[in-house]
């Protein structure tokens, strides 16, 4: 019976593709550029204030205005737009300041990231453009929906670009939030038939599975083309701390300057790719004789349900106080050098990929992933310390063989991932194994991050894992330190999937202070109050060490077992506890009979599926 289920829903997949093949196209993309930087803006007044002559002035009455089509819900209807001008556009920067600095400031705090994107919506004056993988249903997502709208009834031009790997269900909603005049919402790559339910869109996966398993990765928030976000978090309660269950230990970045120009020219190609396909044509738009039926469609579909209400209140107190002239204290302090914004194309997702495995000769690199490629030069021309944080770290037998010839040349190489309690994806933890005992007993040092660190002993740089007493910790957060003065922080993870498969963005800054910060954010987090200590012992067998309970023991952790005195992003002084603690060790990594297996799934699977 199994048998004749697969070999029908095989025939319908094949059925379907071949539909596909011969159904037209349903879309053409108009193109569209980024915003053109105006100084009257609020959040452009704040960092032409930080750092002058980094944003040049544009005088109001330069701005050329065109027409341009609006989207299939306005029915043809012309609209007015500004012109939304490259980069080259720009005045030329001062000698003053160099052409390529940008600034950089680290969000390791789940609070303060929501709190940074909420204000920047609330001072935006002109654009605001989102691109995710994923945006969850939750609290964190409704409270950013409805001061986007709030925006956008102010005249702000608002663009979300979503995967379409999250959206099912979610195609009344987006259509609802795209009615309003001011916001545009599409989807990319998206399944274009037989969207309504789990089976039609699994089965039209299988029917398209040579592009539908590859998605876009990318995290971008642009705010007026002056600020951007980017880095490891999606929009989700997970992602800000908002879960009383389970959060996420995430990064991101803040960017002003030249690197904000790189990530808004990535974002507008792949704004006006093929790819991209406006939520309208897969859902009609609702029918609303005024703009105030439309906001209160919206704010209806975004209301907040009966536990986020409960939730709202603890939570939202938190973030009352972060967001106190959140963008006042956080602007002064990003940290201005050489930072490049690094993207992969829209096309990686219609290329046909290189062959399985990934190539790392000496010098250079050829993976296919324009990330992978900017940041592996950097790695292996090392000269002293290799930091790598990363939730899949799924590395291929030739990056191991190239951090282990790191090592073999006196560069000492730490590694923090995830364990398997704490992984949110256990499946990785199979053939991840396979890689551990090679990196061990090649010298390089691992760290996994227990699914339960100790919440009481977090220090001020928060790990961060604050919010709810008892929730389930992930490492979620994709970053590098070399030599503590090279620096990568974005969305890709170290597997197949983000190397082969998906777009991805990321950021290197050869910014020392930045570098510092970064690397005493990772130290912290490798301790063993957050961490296990992967080793081998001397029988060759592989052993978790990990601090319990407190005593008169040694401290064993990331930077030698002393006590750290940590300088944080935000320049506060924080130190780990001062009382040693019993070091535990495990012969057995600890997770439940589910995670294990798993974890034995996985270890069956080919890395590129996962």
């Amino acid at each position: 019976m199994r048998a004749w289920t697969c070999l029908l829903g095989g025939g319908f997949a094949l059925l379907l593709s071949a539909c596909n093949a011969f159904l037209p196209a349903v879309y053409t993309p108009v193109m569209e550029a980024h915003t053109e930087v105006d100084i009257d803006s609020p959040l452009a007044q704040m960092v032409y204030r930080i750092q002058p002559k980094v944003v040049s002035v544009v005088d109001a009455s330069d701005r050329d205005e065109v027409s341009v089509t609006s989207k299939k819900l306005k029915k043809g209807e012309e609209m007015k737009q500004k012109r939304l001008s490259l980069p080259a556009s720009l005045e030329a920067l001062t000698a003053q300041v160099d052409e390529q600095a940008s600034g950089i400031y680290p969000l390791s705090d789940g609070v303060e990231a929501f709190a940074v994107r909420n204000a920047l919506i609330k001072n935006a004056k002109h654009s605001l453009d989102l691109q995710y993988y994923s945006l969850h249903k939750g609290l964190s997502s409704r409270l950013l929906i409805r001061e986007l709208v709030r925006a956008a009834d102010r005249g702000v031009k608002i663009r979300i670009l979503i995967d379409d790997m999250d959206t099912l269900g979610r195609d009344k909603e987006m259509t609802i939030l795209a009615a309003h005049e001011n916001i545009d919402v599409r989807i990319f790559n998206p399944i274009r038939r037989l969207r309504g339910s789990v089976v039609s869109r699994w089965f039209m996966f299988v029917a398209n599975i040579g592009t539908q398993h590859r998605r876009m990765h990318n995290k971008v928030w642009l705010a007026d083309g002056v600020l951007g976000i980017t880095g490891g978090r999606n929009i989700g309660d997970q992602y800000f701390n908002a879960n009383e269950s389970d959060n996420f230990s995430d990064l991101d970045v803040l960017l002003g300057g030249a690197a904000v120009q790189q990530m808004q020219s990535s974002f507008d190609g792949f704004w006006n790719s093929a790819k991209s396909i406006p939520v309208e044509v897969f859902e009609k738009a609702p029918q609303a004789d005024s703009a105030k039926d439309i906001q209160k469609m919206i704010f209806s579909t975004n209301a907040l349900t009966r536990k986020e209400r409960v939730l709202r209140h603890p939570y939202l107190a938190a973030l009352d106080e972060a967001e106190h002239n959140v963008l006042p204290n956080v602007l002064p302090k990003l940290m201005w050098g050489t930072v490049d914004f690094f993207s992969d194309v829209p096309e990686k997702i219609s290329e046909v990929p290189p062959a399985m495995g990934v190539r790392v000769p000496q010098n250079t690199v050829k993976s296919g992933s324009v990330v992978f490629d900017a940041l592996m030069p950097h790695i292996l021309a090392a000269q002293h310390e290799v930091i790598i944080a990363n939730p899949y770290f799924l590395p291929g037998d030739d990056v191991v063989a190239s951090l282990s010839k790191l090592v073999a040349q006196g560069v000492t190489v730490r590694v923090l991932t995830n364990s398997l309690e704490s992984n949110d994806v256990p499946l990785v933890n199979g053939p991840y194994s396979r890689y551990r005992l090679k990196l061990l007993k090649a010298g390089v040092l691992l760290y996994e991050l227990r699914g339960f660190p100790d919440v009481e002993k977090t220090p001020q740089w928060r790990l961060p894992i604050f919010s709810w007493k008892g929730s389930r910790t992930a490492l979620h957060t994709k970053a590098v330190v070399i030599d503590g003065t090279v620096s990568f922080v974005g969305s890709m993870n170290l597997d197949p999937r983000s190397i082969v498969w998906n777009t991805e963005v990321g950021v290197i800054s050869q910014q020392q202070q930045f570098a510092q910060n970064l690397r005493d954010i990772l130290n912290n987090a490798m301790s063993l109050d957050y961490s296990y200590a992967v080793r081998v012992d001397e029988l060759g067998r592989l052993e978790w060490r990990t601090h319990g309970r407190e005593s008169d023991g040694d401290q064993d952790g990331a930077s030698g077992g002393h006590k750290i005195d940590q300088k944080t992003s935000a320049g506060l002084k924080s130190s780990l506890p001062v009382k040693s603690q019993k070091i535990e060790t495990f012969r057995r990594e600890r997770g439940n009979f589910w995670r294990r297996l798993e974890q034995k799934m996985g270890a069956w699977l080919p890395e590129t599926f996962l």
